[in-house]
């Protein structure tokens, strides 16, 4: 018999992520009203990166994660022994990975199950009880990729709610999916900061995983273009991922070290400091499904600055709430920065509306559109 007063959650990994981050809100707004079981596949660090209460009852189900740094790098140097090593390892994770999954969602008797991946939907739209009410996450943009889209599509199929982070995506796949209902409910913040940026320091802040797709070798470029009219400007560049020894190198050949901070993987609760110090903050990537980091900043009272081929990014930052930046123009970006933190008077204005946009993205403005859902 399953228990109406249950959810399980399916999750990858616990780590750094947008992913993750909205699962630690969702589990908070949640906790009160149901109890939460959190079935992760890989257990990367000994505690999670977001915080979640001692309620949920968080369910490992493989004590390591992902072999694919070891096995890039037996391929790299050339290691035949380290090679055959890693892909017979790579190859068994593959396949506990499938298998450990499937064996959990079998076992699964809450009435409700809330997925985030295309992996996990596929899964429990097969294997979980038929009577569990499925509610499937999208949290990623499909980039016109048309074979991520039909995987998407597929994928949740036997759902009956599909709940998506934007407008944009909710309009996308009301046309394309046959099953489950199509819901907007937008990402959120946990709570308002207590003090907002002073916005007295010439220092930008840029959030991610150092990867192509956050368009980071970009913002060097830009940041190399404003130091010529704001010299004292500083970049603190918060983050890890297998781009940053290049990102790095390019710094040094620019000689930008002054300019660029790395800070590496920046605990949630140490960056406030960096927020309160910071006068606006920009997002150079090639695309984004919404940038929760956009409307963390917007609480500091922080302006944004982003390219409009972030679709996420767009449609927070529309109607003259940031700055938006038309075909990744990054003289144009590197313009805007320089006039915003030249003009006190424009500085104090986008702030105040970063601010008071961010009130939108509260736990209180979502709950109700959860608890909808699982009544």
């Amino acid at each position: 018999m399953l228990n109406n007063k249950e959810i399980t959650i399916l999750s990858l990994h616990l780590g750094y992520g947008g992913i993750e981050q909205y699962l630690s809100s969702l589990c908070h707004i949640l906790e009160d009203n149901y109890k939460i079981n959190l079935i992760v596949t890989y257990k990367l660090s000994d505690k999670p990166a977001f915080n979640f209460s001692d309620n949920v009852n968080i369910t490992y189900l493989m004590p390591y994660g992902p072999n694919r740094k070891e096995l890039s790098d037996a391929i790299k140097h050339k290691n035949i022994f380290k090679l055959i090593k890693e892909g017979f390892k790579s190859i068994k994770i593959l396949f506990l990975k499938r298998r450990l999954n499937i064996k959990a969602i079998k076992q699964i008797n809450s009435k409700y199950i809330i997925t985030t991946r295309s992996f996990h939907n596929s899964l429990v739209g097969k294997y979980a009880h038929k009577d569990i009410i499925k509610i499937a996450t999208e949290h990623n943009h499909h980039n016109n990729d048309e074979k991520y889209i039909k995987e998407v599509v597929n994928s949740v199929k036997n759902f009956q709610y599909f709940v998506l982070v934007s407008k944009e995506l909710t309009d996308f796949y009301k046309e394309r999916v046959n099953g489950p209902k199509c819901i907007y409910i937008p990402n959120i913040i946990d709570t308002i900061p207590d003090k907002r940026s002073t916005l007295t320091k010439n220092n930008l802040i840029a959030v991610g995983r150092m990867e192509p797709v956050k368009g980071f070798d970009d913002l060097i470029d830009i940041i190399d273009i404003v130091k010529k009219d704001i010299p004292d400007i500083k970049l603190y560049l918060m983050g890890d991922g297998s781009q940053k020894a290049t990102l790095e190198n390019k710094v040094a050949n620019l000689k930008l070290e002054d300019h660029i901070i790395f800070t590496g993987f920046v605990q949630k609760a140490d960056m406030p400091k960096y927020f309160k110090d910071a006068k606006a903050y920009v997002m150079t990537s090639h695309s984004e499904s919404f940038g929760l980091v956009l409307v963390e900043a917007m609480s500091y009272g922080l302006p944004c600055l982003a390219f409009d081929s972030a679709r996420g990014a767009y449609e927070l930052l529309k109607d003259n709430i940031g700055v938006l930046i038309p075909n990744r123009d990054k003289s144009k970006m590197a313009e805007e920065i320089i006039r915003l933190l030249t003009d006190r008077k424009k500085l104090s204005q986008k702030s105040d509306i970063s601010y008071n946009n961010s009130l939108n993205y509260l736990p209180d403005k979502v709950k109700e559109d959860w608890l909808n859902i699982l009544k």
